[in-house]
C-alpha cells in the first residue's frame, strides 16, 4: 500500500548534523535556566516523562539513532519496528530531544523508535491506530497520501489517548517542489496536533489542502535549519512542562500543553508577523518562535477558572455548553499599562470510529469558538476553519487602566472542551507612577524624577525604583550592604528590592576598590547570586562581588537607576 515516505532534508542527512548551536539561548532556555537557578527552583528536564519517535529510512532499514553515542548512556531505547540501522537523521533528532547534553529534556530516557513505514502501516493510515501510551510523539518526517486517511487516524487517536503529536513540515528548499500542496497531509494537516517550521521562515507554509482546507501551517517555529532538527526542540519543550505540572493532570493535559507552547511563542522573531480576525496566526511563522521561558511561567501561573479576574500568566481547562459563552476578566490597575497580551484557545477535532465488519471508518466534526476581548478596545479572533483562536497585542496597543473582558464563546451544538492559555506584562513608567502616586500635597514643582520631597534623602526615581513612598520619609527600601561569609571566606554583598513588574529603568550593580577610578558590572567583578520573592509584588536581587575581602584593602558596591 505504501511506496514511499519523505525524510525532512534527507539530502543533507547522509551524515548526522550538528545540533544547532545558540538555540537554547534563542528560545529563552538559558534565561529560564539561570533565573530557576538564582531562585533555588529546580530546572525540569523531561524526568519521568517518555516519546515517541517516527523516523523515515535514511536507507534500507536505517532509521535508528546511533544508540553507541555518549548522549544516549543511560537511555532505553527500544526498536518497536525492530532490525534498525544507524540513520545520521534519527541521531540528530534524538540528540536535540533526549541527549544528554544537547538537548533540553535530558531525562527523557524511555524512548520507543518506530520506522515511518511500518508506522503508517500498523493502523495509522487504515484500520486501527494502537494505543500510545507516551504523552509525545515526534515526527521529522512528512507524506503526501493526498487524502485524510492518516491525520484523522492521528486525530482520533489523540483524543483516545491523551497524547501530543509535534510534527515537522517541509523545508523549503528540498527535493520535488511541484508536490500537490506545500501543507502535507501527513502529519501537517492534522488538528489536534502542533507542527512546526524554522525560524527564518524556510520552511513550505501556507494553508492545509486536505481534511478540511485553508487552515493556517505551523502553529510555531523553533530555530535551526531544518524542520527535521526544530522539531524536537518543541517536542523537548513538551517534556519539560510535562515533568513541571507534577501531579496536576490539567497542566500537562494536550489541549494546555498546546495553548502553553502557543501562547508563549515570541512574535519579534519576525517585524512582518501579523493577524487578522479570521486568521489566527501568522501564514509564515504560526503563534511565533518557541519560548519556553514564558510557557514556564504561563503554567506557574496556575490554573485559574473562567468567571474569575485573572493574574498576568496563567491556563485553564474548561468546557464551553453549546451556543454558550465563558469570561475571564483582565483588570489593569490605576497608574499602569498591560502589555504584550498573549491570549490563545485551542480545542479538539472531535473524531468517530465505525467498525462494519472488517471495515472501518472515521468521521469528523470540529466545533467552532471564538476568542474576543472587550473594554476599551474591542478584538476578535473568530477562524471559520482552525481549531485555534488568539489575540495578541504588543506595546503599542498596551491595554491601559481598566476592566477587559476575554470571551470564549461557542457556536456549535454540543459542549466543547478547550485550554486556554495566556501570558502579558503590567508596566510602569516615571510618568504613570508620578501620576498615580503624587497628592495634592506635593506642589508640582516637586513631582520630578530628580525631586525629594519628602526630604528622606531619597529622589523620587529612587523611590519608584525601590518601591517607596516619595510623601513618606522611609530609608527601609535603600539597597543592603553587608558581610557575608562563603566557603571559608568573606565576601562584600549588595541587595536591593524591584517591583516584579516592568517599570522603565534599568538597575545596575556596580563596583570599585578606588574611588578615583571607573565602577565597572562586568560579570568578572561583581555577579547576581539570588533573586528571593518578597511579599508586596517585589523581588530582591543579591549581588556579591566576585573576590573575597582579603583580596582587596577597600572595596565598594552601588545600584545604579537610570531611565
Amino acid at each position: 500500500m505504501l511506496k514511499k515516505v519523505y525524510l525532512i532534508g534527507v539530502s543533507i542527512l547522509l551524515v548526522a548534523r550538528p545540533c544547532f548551536a545558540g538555540y537554547k539561548d534563542d528560545i529563552r532556555y538559558t534565561e529560564l535556566s539561570n533565573e530557576l537557578s538564582l531562585r533555588a527552583i529546580n530546572l525540569p528536564t523531561g524526568s519521568g516523562v517518555s516519546v515517541t519517535q517516527v523516523e523515515a529510512p535514511e536507507a534500507t532499514n536505517a532509521y535508528m539513532p546511533n544508540i553507541a553515542d555518549t548522549q544516549f548512556n543511560g537511555k532505553i531505547i527500544t526498536d518497536v519496528s525492530v532490525g534498525g540501522l544507524t540513520s545520521g537523521h534519527a541521531t540528530t533528532v534524538a540528540k536535540n530531544l533526549y541527549g544528554n547534553t544537547t538537548s533540553m529534556a535530558p531525562s527523557i530516557t524511555d524512548i520507543d523508535i518506530y520506522e515511518a513505514n511500518d508506522w503508517i502501516n500498523s493502523g495509522w493510515y487504515s484500520g486501527t491506530p494502537p494505543t500510545e501510551n507516551n504523552p509525545l510523539q515526534n515526527h521529522s518526517w512528512v507524506n503526501w497520501f493526498q487524502n485524510s486517511n492518516a491525520p484523522i487516524r492521528m486525530d482520533y487517536a489523540v483524543n483516545r489517548d491523551g497524547f501530543l503529536p509535534i510534527a515537522g513540515l517541509y523545508n523549503s528548499d528540498y527535493e520535488d517542489q511541484n508536490k500537490p500542496s506545500d501543507i502535507p497531509d501527513t502529519y501537517g494537516s492534522m488538528y489536534n496536533g502542533i507542527t512546526v517550521g524554522v525560524s527564518d521562515g524556510t520552511h513550505r507554509y501556507g494553508t492545509t489542502a486536505y481534511d478540511g482546507t485553508g487552515r493556517v501551517k505551523p502553529e510555531i517555529v523553533a530555530p535551526n535549519s531544518y524542520t527535521s532538527f526544530a522539531t524536537p526542540y518543541v517536542t523537548a519543550a513538551a517534556a519539560m512542562l510535562i515533568e513541571s505540572a507534577g501531579a496536576d493532570a490539567a497542566a500537562k493535559d494536550q489541549l494546555t500543553l498546546k495553548s502553553m507552547l502557543l501562547a508563549g511563542a515570541d512574535k519579534s522573531i519576525s517585524a512582518n508577523w501579523d493577524q487578522t480576525t479570521a486568521r489566527p496566526i501568522d501564514e509564515v511563522y504560526g503563534a511565533g518562535e518557541l519560548d519556553i521561558y514564558e510557557s514556564y511561567f504561563i503554567q506557574q501561573g496556575g490554573r485559574q477558572s473562567a468567571g474569575s479576574t485573572i493574574d498576568e500568566r496563567g491556563w485553564n481547562l474548561s468546557s464551553v455548553s453549546n451556543s454558550s459563552s465563558e469570561v475571564y476578566t483582565i483588570n489593569v490597575p490605576a497608574g499602569f499599562e498591560l502589555r504584550n497580551l498573549s491570549t490563545l484557545i485551542t480545542w479538539n477535532r472531535d473524531v468517530t470510529r465505525t467498525a462494519r465488519g472488517p471495515n472501518v471508518n472515521y468521521t469528523s466534526s470540529l466545533a467552532n469558538l471564538s476568542l474576543s476581548l472587550t473594554g476599551n478596545v474591542s478584538q476578535t479572533s473568530d477562524s471559520s476553519v482552525d481549531n485555534i483562536e488568539h489575540i495578541w497585542r504588543d506595546s503599542s496597543s498596551a491595554l491601559t487602566t481598566g476592566s477587559y473582558t476575554l470571551t470564549v464563546a461557542s457556536a456549535s451544538f454540543t459542549a466543547t472542551e478547550y485550554a486556554i492559555a495566556w501570558r502579558s506584562e503590567l508596566y510602569q513608567d516615571y510618568s504613570l507612577w508620578s501620576a498615580t502616586t503624587f497628592t495634592a500635597s506635593t506642589p508640582v514643582d516637586q513631582q520630578d524624577a530628580s525631586d525629594d520631597p519628602d526630604d528622606d534623602g531619597i529622589k523620587n526615581l529612587l523611590e519608584q525604583a525601590f518601591g517607596g513612598d516619595p510623601e513618606t520619609q522611609n530609608t527601609d527600601i535603600l539597597p543592603i550592604n553587608e558581610i557575608v561569609e562563603a566557603n571559608g571566606n568573606q565576601y562584600l554583598q549588595i541587595s536591593y528590592r524591584k517591583p516584579n513588574f516592568s517599570n522603565g529603568l534599568t538597575y545596575i550593580v556596580e563596583t570599585v576598590t578606588n574611588l578615583n577610578d571607573t565602577w565597572s558590572s562586568q560579570a568578572s567583578v561583581v555577579t547576581l547570586i539570588s533573586i528571593a520573592s518578597e511579599s508586596g509584588g517585589f523581588d530582591r536581587y543579591t549581588y556579591r562581588r566576585v573576590d573575597p575581602i582579603s583580596a582587596t584593602d577597600k572595596a565598594f558596591l552601588r545600584v545604579s537607576i537610570s531611565q
